[in-house]
This record gives structure tokens, C-alpha cells and sequence, in this order.
């Protein structure tokens, strides 16, 4: 098959029978398809083209997916070598399809060509254009233009001094109508789909010759455009909306401003959170300073005037940047959670507040109100994970809304690159926008030697290299060139799971290697987890007995709840798992099972830990204390092998706070007696 023709619509019935007439009546002289994707029209548009040309393969989608989804859609099913990509709204002329064919055959470094389109009176569009700068954008699309229109920027963005008669190289060409070579589309990729509507193609040209191909018009091939700019309708219009929503999108992942915002995006989010928190403190602060004024009737010491808080007032904000700052609340990720980034703000607040009570005693200045502490310090936690959690909510929508991506290069081999592509796929909340893979084989970017001049072609923000590409000679480029200061690195590798916090570089002589420490922590780690599972145990043991005896009381003696043990394999020996198992199948509250505590009480269970094994089962969970929970009971894998894996980690790496939000994330599946579907099935774990 030698040519495809994909043609997107969206209720235009009239134009697009109009299109495919014109296609019927001068179609090209090589063998061709013709598919028509519908986005959900509403005027029985796949029917009429269905009943008309038997020959059209429709595709009808549901729902109105956009554009350059629909554009896609068509080109994942053309066979042909050449795409043709048309809007229902041009009428093809006689010859003009075959002189496009010829023109690709005779340039074979181009990979998009579009046609001369005129309007039906005869009158030429300005269908290539250059890329929009500045002036050229402000003219187009304000009163401006219409102000001056023979302004120089819009003559040049609009190509008003060419003649239209010769081919030439050209910026990009309208969508209407544009033929892609296959090569060039398997390389580059498709359409983005961000796009809705509008600045699909203007992207697509430029990714084009970012990767070396050309793109071209071809004035030799004439084709009718019924165009009219639905966008400049109305401000209030849907397509102006998309219009605008498109173009800023564009300008996101190509303009200037952008990329250097988007180099320093660490330094700006870090100021971003660093002003809310000021924000926050100081709002915590003067509140708690009013509700003791409205309240001194309540106190024997006298509130003294805020004014005599300057000082004061200075210090403590000098003492809360430097405490979050010190406790990591700067080292922002988009993957942490509400319990993770409040008890940071708990701990670091708690820092902050017995800092400033002790100066308060140390100084022995009386104005300082102890109960204005104690309120800030309750008003800040409040404010400022409130106002984080905000920041964050702003920022999924943007990245939901396709903003803000985080543009990533993958270093490696292609099966490598397709299980990146997969995950990443599966977690559009990540927020990655992935531009290509360096190596070997077809389909790159280039070979690895030019990763640096690829960061920089190519606005790449991080690289993410896998272990066949993970070698000093693919490194050092990349970390003494010019991309050097901005680029992140993240590197795929077994250490990032075995070694978690600990992990350093050392040097000794000429060999570089990779420590893990853990020692002396890790021995206070264990030592403190030993204490809360006493303490925890002594708590519970009296509420489970009590517990166990109402539910027997209440369901045991009915049979609507059936108490049991099963055999299982601690670090100490067997351990008799008890069960209680309802009448419908689902097991009850671990509450109800006083044991459970019991081996807390006597150290051979932890509240956290790998999942205990069966009956003489061996590997390296049966050196390990199991837990009554863990992550394999919060996140459950499907994998049983994998959870007791996920779990001996999770003792060597978590650290205190995560063992305690751990130990949170419990309570919930230990209530309500959840466990993974595997824990209770017969065989190995």
C-alpha cells in the first residue's frame, strides 16, 4: 500500500461528502486507503459516509477525543508508506494528490509536505508559515493585527512576501493538509494528543526537524480549503478556548521563558512552598496573638503590645526556614503523600516550638506569651500543610491538564525503554512527557555519545538511563556539559530498592563504589520498633481478650463466626495463626484476636514486617521477625514472593517516620480484617 488517507470529523457531514466526492472524482494513479474517523458526531455523519462509500473504512468513537487523537487513531491503522492527513473540508483537485506522492519520492529526507490550498474563488491561503514569535503571536491574535496588517513580524510569520508558486523549505504547514512519510512518523512519533485542537501541526513540523527530517511546501499540488477560523469567533467560544488552551500548551514545551523556567523548576517550586510557609507561620502567628488578646480575661500575665514582638517576630521565622530546610521539607516530590508531609511538618513545628520555648526561658524576657507558642505552633501545623496540600492540588490539575511535564530522555536499550513506556503509561499522574530513547538500534535520538547535545536540542529535563547505558564513558558527557546544571539524573538499578537512605559514593584509589550504611542506625531503628511493639502489645492484649469474648458471645455460639489457628513460620519457630472467619467468607477484625498481641507482648510478631511464612518455609524472611502488617498488607502485591521481599527491605531501609506512617496506613486493613487475596491460600508464599 503506498498512500493512506486518514481524515478526521467531527459533524461535518456536508464537507466531508464533499471531500471524499472530490477524492472519488481525482483520486491518485498508486494503490490507497481512505479512513475516515468520526469523533462523536451528532449529525449521523459515519452512516451517510458508510451508505456512500462502502469502500471508506469508518471508525465511529463514542466520545469526541480531539484532533490529534483521532489523527492518531487513523494513522495506527494505515498500512501505506505515505500518510495523508486531510480536513474534511478541502476538496482534492486532479493530479494534486499524486504530484504530493511524487514530490516524497524525490525528497526522501522530508518528512512532512503539505499543499498549496486556496480558497474556491481561487485566492491563495497562507498555508506555510513561520514559527511564531513574539510580535507575530500578539499581532495574530489581538485588534492589533487588523490595526497593521502589513506589519513586518506578521508578513514573515505569514509568509505575505513569498509567492507560492515554488517549493521551498518551509517553518511548518497547515494541518488541512500535510503528507507524512512513514520513516519519519515512526521516528518522531505521532501527533502529540495534549493537543486538542490547534497547534498540532505547528508541533509536529518542529519535532520534525529537531529529529532531522524537512518539512516542505509544494505549491505544484492544489488542493480547495472551505477554511474558516472557528477560533476566531468568539472569545467566549469553545474553539477559541481550545485554541488558547492549545497555544499555551505549545509555548510551555517549546518557548524560551519556559525551558528556563523549567531548568529552574526546583528553585522556583522551593521558593513557591518557602513563601506559603512564611505566609502560613505568620498568619499562625498574629491569629494566636488575637484569640489571646480576645481571651486575657482567662490569663493572669498581661498580653504586651505586638510592637514589642519585632525581634521576636524575626527570629522565629529565621527559626522555622532553617528547621524545614534541615528536616527536608524543601526536597519536594510530587509522589509524597498528605500522612507523610504532615507528620514533617508535625516534627519539624515541634523542633521549631520547643526551640523558641526554651529561648523564652533562657532569655528570661516575660512578654513573650507561652500560650501564643503553644497556638502557633497548632495554628502553623494546620495553615501550612492546608496550604501545601493546596499547591499540590493546583499543580496535579495543571499536570492533569498537561503543563508542566517533565520532559525525560531513556538511555538504554529498546525493550528497556518499552517497560519505562508501560509504567509510565499506567501513571499518567507522574507527569512525565517522554521525548525519546539514545542507543542503539533504529528509532533514536542519536547514539549515547550525543546525550548532552540531545538534552539540549531537545528541552530534556531528566535522563533516565537504564544498566546498558550506565557506564562512566555514557556519564561524564552528561555531567561536565553544558546541560550539566540542569539536567536531572536518574539512573534504573536494583540499588534504588536494596540500599534505600543510606546510600553514599566513596573512592578508594581509582574505583568508585557505592556504600550502603547502615550500623549504629539501624541497631536504634530496631531497638525502637522492639519498644513500640511492647508498648503497642500491653495496650492491646486487654482489648482484643475483651473483644474476642463479646464476638464469641454475640456470633460464636450462632455459627455466624467461625475462630481458628493456622500453622505458620516465625523467626523463633512456628507461630499458631488465629483466624475468625465469618459466615459470608470475610475474615473479622484482627481486634478479635487476642493472640495476635500476645506475640507482640513476648517480641515474636512486630507491628511492621515481612508476612509470616508456612510451615518450613526457608529464604531470608525466616531470619526476620514477620509483622501482623506491613506493605504487604497496605499496597499489596500480587506477587506473595515479592511481598516478602518488599518487606525484609522495608526493614532494612524505612526509616522511624516511615515505620510510623507505615504502622498508620495499618490500622485500617488490621480493623476491618483485610488481608491479600494469597496470604490465606495454600502453598508457598
Amino acid at each position: 500500500m503506498d498512500l493512506s488517507v486518514v481524515i478526521v470529523t467531527y459533524n461535518s457531514g456536508d464537507t466531508v461528502m464533499r471531500c471524499l466526492e472530490s477524492l472519488e472524482v481525482h483520486p491518485p494513479s498508486v494503490p490507497f486507503e481512505t479512513i475516515v474517523i468520526d469523533n462523536a458526531s451528532s449529525d449521523g455523519t459515519p452512516d451517510r459516509v458508510r451508505e456512500r462509500f462502502p469502500r471508506v473504512s469508518v471508525v465511529a468513537d463514542t466520545v469526541n477525543r480531539g484532533y490529534s487523537k483521532g489523527v492518531n487513531g487513523g494513522m495506527r491503522q494505515a498500512a501505506g508508506r505515505y500518510i495523508l492527513v486531510l480536513n474534511p473540508d478541502v476538496e482534492v483537485t486532479e493530479g494534486s494528490i499524486d504530484r504530493l506522492v511524487s514530490f516524497m519520492d524525490g525528497h526522501p529526507r522530508t518528512g512532512i509536505a503539505g499543499s498549496k490550498l486556496i480558497w474556491p474563488d481561487g485566492r491563495v491561503q497562507p498555508s506555510c508559515r513561520s514559527f511564531y514569535t513574539f510580535r507575530a503571536l500578539v499581532l495574530r491574535r489581538t485588534f492589533l493585527g487588523r490595526l497593521f496588517p502589513r506589519a513586518r513580524a506578521l508578513r514573515e510569520h505569514l509568509m505575505s512576501d513569498y509567492d507560492h508558486e515554488t517549493a521551498r523549505r518551509v517553518d511548518w504547514v497547515l494541518g488541512g493538509c500535510m503528507i507524512v512519510r512513514r520513516e519519519a512518523l515512526d521516528e518522531v512519533g505521532p501527533m502529540d494528543e495534549r493537543f486538542f485542537l490547534y497547534f498540532e501541526d505547528t508541533d509536529w513540523c518542529y519535532r520534525m526537524q529537531q529529529h532531522g527530517w524537512e518539512v516542505w511546501y509544494v505549491p505544484g499540488s492544489v488542493m480547495i480549503h472551505r477554511w474558516e477560523r472557528s477560533s476566531a469567533r468568539s472569545v467566549l467560544s469553545r474553539p477559541f478556548v481550545n485554541h488558547l488552551l492549545s497555544m499555551m500548551r505549545y509555548y510551555e514545551k517549546w518557548n524560551a521563558l519556559f525551558r528556563f523556567m523549567r531548568r529552574h523548576r526546583v528553585l522556583i517550586k522551593t521558593s513557591t512552598f518557602l513563601i506559603s510557609d512564611l505566609v502560613m507561620i505568620n498568619a499562625a502567628f498574629f491569629l494566636s496573638y488575637w484569640l489571646r488578646g480576645t481571651m486575657q480575661r482567662l490569663f493572669i500575665n498581661e498580653l504586651y503590645p505586638l510592637d514589642w514582638y519585632l525581634i521576636f517576630i524575626i527570629f522565629f521565622n529565621l527559626v522555622f526556614v532553617l528547621t524545614f530546610t534541615a528536616t527536608g521539607l524543601y526536597r519536594l516530590r510530587r509522589e509524597t503523600s498528605v500522612p507523610e508531609e504532615l507528620a514533617a511538618v508535625v516534627r519539624a513545628t515541634m523542633i521549631v516550638f520547643a526551640v523558641l520555648l526554651t529561648a523564652t526561658y533562657l532569655t528570661r524576657i516575660r512578654i513573650f506569651s507561652r500560650a501564643v507558642l503553644t497556638g502557633q505552633a497548632v495554628f502553623t501545623v494546620v495553615f501550612v500543610t492546608a496550604a501545601r496540600r493546596a499547591i499540590r492540588a493546583a499543580h496535579r490539575r495543571l499536570v492533569a491538564a498537561s503543563f508542566d511535564l517533565k520532559r525525560v530522555v531513556l538511555a538504554g536499550t529498546a525493550e528497556e525503554a518499552a517497560g519505562f513506556v508501560d509504567v509510565v503509561a499506567a501513571d499518567p499522574g507522574a507527569g512525565i512527557d517522554i521525548v525519546g530513547r539514545v542507543g542503539e538500534g533504529e528509532g533514536t535520538l542519536g547514539p549515547a555519545r550525543d546525550l548532552a547535545s540531545i538534552v539540549e536540542r531537545f528541552h530534556v529535563q531528566e535522563v533516565v538511563l537504564f544498566p546498558s547505558m550506565s557506564s562512566r564513558e555514557h556519564l561524564l558527557p552528561l555531567l561536565t556539559g553544558p546541560a550539566a546544571r540542569s539536567v536531572r539524573l536518574r539512573i534504573v538499578s536494583p540499588l534504588a530498592s536494596l540500599a534505600g537512605p543510606a546510600l553514599r559514593s566513596e573512592r578508594i584509589g581509582t574505583l568508585d563504589l557505592l556504600a550502603v550504611d547502615r550500623g549504629a542506625s539501624m541497631l536504634a531503628t530496631r531497638a525502637l520498633q522492639r519498644v513500640a511493639d511492647l508498648l503497642a502489645g500491653l495496650l492491646l492484649l486487654p482489648v482484643a481478650i475483651v473483644a474476642r469474648l463479646a464476638a464469641h458471645a454475640a456470633l460464636g455460639a450462632s455459627g455466624r463466626i467461625r475462630f481458628f489457628t493456622e500453622t505458620r513460620t516465625g523467626r523463633d519457630g512456628p507461630l499458631e495463626w488465629p483466624r475468625a472467619v465469618r459466615a459470608s467468607g470475610r475474615e473479622a477484625s484482627d481486634l478479635v484476636k487476642p493472640r495476635l498481641a500476645a506475640y507482640l507482648v513476648a517480641g515474636r510478631l512486630s507491628l511492621i514486617g515481612p508476612p509470616p511464612l508456612p510451615p518450613g518455609a526457608r529464604g531470608a524472611a525466616a531470619g526476620h521477625r514477620p509483622g501482623i502488617s506491613g506493605r504487604w498488607r497496605t499496597d499489596p502485591l500480587p506477587d506473595p514472593a515479592r511481598s516478602v521481599e518488599d518487606g525484609i527491605l522495608m526493614l532494612h531501609n524505612e526509616s522511624i517516620t516511615g515505620r510510623i506512617l507505615l504502622s498508620a496506613r495499618s490500622v485500617i486493613p488490621c480493623l476491618t480484617g483485610r488481608y491479600p487475596d494469597w496470604f490465606h491460600e495454600k502453598g508457598e508464599i
